[in-house]
């Protein structure tokens, strides 16, 4: 189960970088790269929803 505290652990918001401009020229993909790629920043922002667990 989740902590019903984690909120309070993980104050920070983790948000995505930006892509580089120059490859963001080169296609018209998303300009921030996915969080999805680092699993345990997933988990951590998802410690932080007080509405999930």
């Amino acid at each position: 189960m989740a902590d019903p505290r984690g909120f309070l652990k993980h104050r920070e918001r983790e948000l995505p970088k930006s892509r580089p401009v120059p490859v963001r020229l080169l296609d018209w993909k998303y300009v921030k790269d996915e969080l999805a790629k680092d699993p345990e920043a997933l988990n951590r922002q998802a410690g932080r929803c007080m509405d999930c667990g």
